[in-house]
C-alpha cells in the first residue's frame, strides 16, 4: 500500500481511499458491516473463510465480479457493492455452515458480547433458521494447547490466525490446519510442540468465535461485564499499551490495547498478570512508624527531620512516573541528600520485553534526576558508605535496596524511610512506611525508550483512604518542609501546569489531550 489518494465508488457513493488498500480496511472505515473473521491487519493476508466476499468491478462498462475483500486491493475509479447479490448469497450460506456447527454454549462462553458469528447472524436476519433444531447443545470437550491455554475444537471456523500469528510473530511453526475424521477443517499442534510462549495468550484476543480459552479465565465473569481502562505495562521500557478490566474495585485481566508505535495489537503474558503481583500480602497498606501504625503526618515529620542532614542518601528509580519524579525533583533541590538511582536489567526478548525492567527511565532523563548521581545497576556505593559510617539516614523510593547490594547487617543507628506499593526486606528494616498507590490505583504518564509520552488512567480505588500517589506524598514532604509550601502541587492538573512551564519537551503538551497512541518527543537527547 502506498500513500496516493483514489477515488472509489462504494455502495454508490464516492469515497478516498489509498492506492493498493485492501478492500476490507475501506469498508470497515466506513461502518458499513461486513464479516472478515480470517483478516488481521497486522498478519498475512489470507481469504480462507470466505465470509469477506464483496462485489467488485474495475470500471463502470465490467461486470462484477466476487472477490475476497481481505486480500483484494484498491484502484483508482474501482466500484465496490458489499450489498452484490452474489456475493450476499454465499456470505449467508457460509454463515449459516458455521452456525450449524457452532455449539450453544454462549452463556458460558468467554466471548459472548464480542463473538463475530452473534453480530452478523442478526445482521444477515436469517429467516426459519434455526439452531436449536440442530441440537447443538453440548459438553465442551477441551485440549490442552499449552500452560495457559485450551482449545475447544467445536467452535474452530478455520480462520486460521492462530497458525499465522505463530508463524508471523512468533516465528515458529507450531499449529496446523488438518481433516478430522468428519472431513471438517480443525486446528492442532505439531507433535511435540506446546503453546508455552510468553505470548500464547495473544491467540486467545485474536480468536473470533472462542475457541481459544485462556484457563485462568474459565472461572471469571465474562469480559463483556468488566470495565475497560486503558493503562501501560510497567513490566520493561517498551511501555506496552493495555486494558485493565476490572468490577467491584478488583483487577480480573489485563488485555492488550493497540498501539501501531508501540507493541501493535499484541501484548506478553507476563504484562496479563502484573495485577497479581500484590496478591498473597505483598502489598503495603499502613502507615508505620517504629513498629506502629500511625498517621501520614507524623510519619512525614520524622522523614522531614532528615532533610538537615547531610548524612541522607535517596534511592530511586524509573518505576516511577513523570509526574512523581517531577515533584521528587522539586523536593531533590531543597534537601541536602547524595542520590542513586538504580537502573534495573533483566533479559530482552527481542520483542516485548526490554533489558530495561522499568517503564520511566527516561522521565527521569527528563526531569535531570539522574544527572545529580549516575546510573547503576547496583548499590555498592551505597553499601559501602553505609559501612563507613557516611550514610546514616537511607530514602528508598520503592527500592528494595537489599537485593542490590546492601547488605542486611546495618548499623544500628541506620534510619530507613521506606515509600512504595511493596511490602519487602526493605520496608521490614524501615523506621517509617508509608504505602503509595499502583499504576492501576492512579493516573500519570510514562515516557517509553523510544521517548514517547504515554497516559494511563486510574481503574480501581487504594485498599484504603491512606494510600496516595508518590507525587501527592513528596508534596506533603515539601510542603512540610518549606512552610512556604508549593500548594499548587497538590492537584494532577497543577503538577502539569508546572511540569509544562518547567520542561521545555512538555510546553505544548495537556495532559488531558494526549491521544491514546501517546506523544512522541522528537527533540529528545538519546
Amino acid at each position: 500500500m502506498n500513500n496516493n489518494r483514489i477515488n472509489i465508488i462504494l455502495n454508490g457513493k464516492r469515497v478516498k481511499a489509498l492506492e493498493e488498500e485492501r478492500l476490507v480496511e475501506i469498508i470497515q472505515r466506513h461502518d458499513i458491516p461486513l464479516s472478515a473473521p480470517c483478516y488481521h491487519g497486522s498478519l498475512t493476508e489470507t481469504g480462507h473463510c470466505g465470509l469477506c466476499l464483496v462485489g467488485a468491478r474495475r470500471k463502470a462498462t465490467d461486470k462484477f465480479s466476487v472477490v475476497f475483500a481481505c486480500t483484494a486491493t484498491a484502484k483508482d475509479g474501482m466500484e465496490i457493492d458489499t450489498e452484490y447479490e452474489e456475493a450476499v448469497d454465499k456470505r449467508n450460506e457460509l454463515f449459516r455452515l458455521h452456525l450449524l456447527r457452532h455449539p450453544l454454549d454462549c452463556s458460558k462462553c468467554d466471548k459472548v458480547g464480542y463473538c463475530f458469528l452473534h453480530k452478523f447472524a442478526s445482521q444477515a436476519k436469517f429467516s426459519g433458521f434455526s439452531r436449536i433444531a440442530k441440537g447443538q447443545l453440548q459438553d465442551i470437550k477441551y485440549k490442552e494447547f499449552g500452560q495457559h491455554i485450551f482449545f475447544d475444537a467445536t467452535k474452530c471456523i478455520g480462520c486460521q490466525r492462530c497458525i499465522r500469528f505463530c508463524r508471523d510473530i512468533l516465528d515458529e511453526e507450531l499449529l496446523g490446519f488438518i481433516r478430522n475424521e468428519k472431513g471438517y477443517g480443525e486446528i492442532d499442534l505439531y507433535p511435540g510442540k506446546k503453546l508455552d510462549s510468553n505470548y500464547s495468550l495473544n491467540l486467545v484476543d485474536l480468536c473470533p468465535a472462542g475457541a481459544f480459552v485462556n484457563r485462568n479465565c474459565l472461572y471469571q465473569p465474562a469480559e463483556w461485564r468488566l470495565v475497560s481502562t486503558p493503562s501501560i505495562s510497567t513490566e520493561s521500557s517498551v511501555g506496552i499499551n493495555t486494558y485493565v478490566l476490572h468490577r467491584g474495585n478488583k483487577i480480573f485481566r489485563i488485555k492488550p490495547r493497540e498501539n501501531k508505535y508501540v507493541n501493535d495489537a499484541w501484548i506478553s503474558n507476563s504484562a496479563r498478570n502484573e495485577h497479581k503481583y500484590f496478591e498473597n500480602n505483598k502489598r503495603l497498606t499502613k502507615i508505620m512508624q517504629n513498629g506502629r501504625q500511625v498517621h501520614l503526618e507524623a510519619a512525614l515529620l520524622q522523614i522531614v527531620e532528615s532533610f538537615l542532614s547531610n548524612e541522607l542518601a535517596v534511592v530511586c528509580s524509573g518505576n516511577m512516573s513523570l509526574e512523581d519524579q517531577f515533584v521528587l525533583r522539586k523536593l531533590l533541590d531543597s534537601i541536602v541528600h547524595n542520590i542513586f538511582f538504580l537502573r534495573k536489567k533483566r533479559d530482552s526478548d527481542g520483542f516485548l520485553i526490554s533489558d530495561d525492567a522499568a517503564p520511566n527511565v527516561n522521565g527521569a532523563i527528563l526531569n535531570k534526576i539522574i544527572t545529580q548521581g549516575k546510573i547503576t545497576d547496583d548499590l555498592q556505593e551505597l553499601n559501602q558508605k553505609i559501612q563507613a559510617k557516611q550514610c546514616k539516614r537511607i530514602l528508598s523510593l520503592n527500592e528494595e535496596i537489599f537485593s542490590h547490594g546492601v547488605s542486611y547487617a546495618l548499623p544500628d543507628n541506620l534510619e530507613i524511610f521506606y515509600i512504595g506499593t511493596e511490602n519487602n526486606k526493605t520496608s521490614k528494616r524501615a523506621t517509617v512506611v508509608i504505602p503509595a498507590s499502583t499504576v492501576f490505583e492512579n493516573a500519570g504518564t510514562f515516557i517509553n525508550r523510544d521517548w514517547r509520552l504515554q497516559k494511563f488512567y486510574k481503574a480501581i480505588n487504594p485498599p484504603n483512604g491512606n494510600i496516595f500517589p508518590m507525587w501527592y506524598i513528596f508534596s506533603l514532604l515539601l510542603n512540610t518542609y518549606l512552610s512556604t509550601s508549593e500548594k499548587e502541587l497538590l492537584w494532577l492538573d497543577d503538577v502539569w501546569a508546572n511540569m509544562t512551564r518547567d520542561i521545555d519537551l512538555l510546553a505544548d503538551i495537556d495532559f488531558f489531550h494526549v491521544n491514546s497512541s501517546g506523544v512522541l518527543l522528537k527533540n529528545h537527547q538519546k
